[in-house]
């Protein structure tokens, strides 16, 4: 009878402080929780039903590389970001690198200071124009490896800095697309927006008056992007919503966006050109209506958002203050793992997707790897007759010949 007094007893301190947590005001982190809905993905079937066409990848520089995230190129020359904070020239079996914003560091979990390249994109005179994930846009010469800022993650723009440098594309003209994936957590923290109200915005920057200006607030950690082959409009990936968004630059509904494809089968990360007027989309997480993604389950329930996201921030608390007091290695390393989105992936489908979606918003076709060679990928690229494939978590790149990922042109 003691023992099952003792449990009861367990189970009323437990949910009193987990209701503590829940409904006092003020527990950080303070951001905002609301009852959301999306389309609920849903599996492709006929002919972009799961196929095997990524399932022998070519695997280079296997543990000589992290998370190589995205891909540019400019005269048959191949560029990318890693770990580190480097921005690398692949040359044959080898990664040159070419730049870096950061400081040096000793390791991932110094991200904050390495730097974090993501979104990469020439403009037509061979500029490339880089996002570093914490220190904002560079404008990069990459025969001399100089570079100059464009915009800096420490100026706030319309009263709010950036949290998440993420994409580019850069139009004809040298306005600058590009998305600020959440405007309330760093990179870092990426386990964070999952659970909290979407802050990811689609931000124009103006060449010629070096302004910028918030085009679409609230996305749903605004991902890749992608200009139309006649810049008419741009599509940008809502990664935690698993849709893409339109938005209109010319036109009727210029200055408007739209939903321009939902409901697909995961989460959508870069957007590149398929070289034929349409974009290769890639999920970095796999989903369907069988396999759920648990955050995107959780969206109608705000205050069970709120209980996990507080109980995750009390959980860093302690090596918070541990480093902030008595730095050192491994409470650096535990607040770094606590709140990567890399410490969540062990629980998601291993299943690797790119989309092929015209620019009518109709999936034409789709390519998988369904046999766990690689995995979170994040990026398809085409170049030199062969479909790059980046991810944010692999110690490698891999590619696959175009002709057998999309045999059907």
């Amino acid at each position: 009878m003691g023992y099952l007094k003792s449990i009861g007893t367990t189970i009323i301190y437990i949910g009193a402080f987990l209701a503590v947590i829940t409904f006092v005001p003020g527990i950080p982190p303070n951001v905002e929780f609301t009852e959301l809905s999306i389309v609920e993905p849903k599996q492709l079937t006929g002919r972009l039903a799961l196929n095997e066409r990524l399932n022998n990848p070519e695997v280079l520089f296997e543990g000589k590389v992290k998370g190589a995230e995205s891909f540019a190129s400019y005269k048959n020359e191949l560029y990318t970001g890693v770990h580190g904070g480097y921005v690398v020239k692949i040359v044959g079996n080898q990664l040159i690198p070419i730049v870096k914003f950061g400081k040096d560091c000793d390791g991932i979990h110094q991200e904050s200071k390495c730097g974090r390249p993501l979104g990469l994109k020439f403009d037509k005179s061979g500029n490339l124009y880089v996002c570093d994930a914490y220190y904002g846009i560079f404008k990069v010469n990459v025969t001399t490896g100089k570079y100059e800022t464009i915009v800096d993650s420490k100026t706030a723009i319309e009263g709010v800095y950036p949290g998440i440098v993420n994409s580019i594309d850069v139009a004809s003209n040298g306005d600058i697309y590009w998305t600020d994936s959440s405007a309330d957590f760093k990179i870092e923290d990426g386990a964070f927006t999952m659970l909290s109200d979407p802050s990811g915005r689609l931000i124009r920057y103006e060449a010629a008056t070096k302004k910028n200006q918030v085009l679409v607030h609230n996305l749903g950690f605004a991902n890749g992007l992608s200009l139309s082959s006649d810049e008419k409009f741009v599509v940008v990936a809502e990664t935690l919503n698993s849709r893409i968004i339109k938005y209109n630059i010319k036109g009727p509904k210029a200055g408007k966006h739209e939903i321009f494809i939902e409901g697909l089968p995961g989460l959508p990360d870069n957007i590149h050109s398929d070289n034929n007027k349409g974009f290769l989309v890639s999920l970095i997480v796999y989903a369907d209506e069988e396999r759920p993604q648990l955050h995107q389950s959780l969206m109608p329930h705000p205050y069970i958002r709120r209980m996990l996201t507080r109980l995750l921030a009390l959980l860093e608390l302690p090596f918070k203050l541990l480093q902030t007091y008595y730095p050192n290695y491994y409470a650096e390393k535990a607040v770094h793992f606590l709140g990567n989105f890399e410490s969540v992936m062990f629980i998601t489908p291993k299943t690797v997707t790119v989309l092929k979606i015209n620019e009518a918003g109709q999936i034409l076709d789709a390519a998988y790897a369904t046999n766990g060679k690689i995995g979170g990928i994040s990026s398809a690229f085409i170049h030199d007759k062969y479909l790059w494939l980046g991810s944010p978590f692999a110690t490698y790149i891999a590619r696959v010949p175009l002709n057998v990922a999309f045999p059907n042109k």
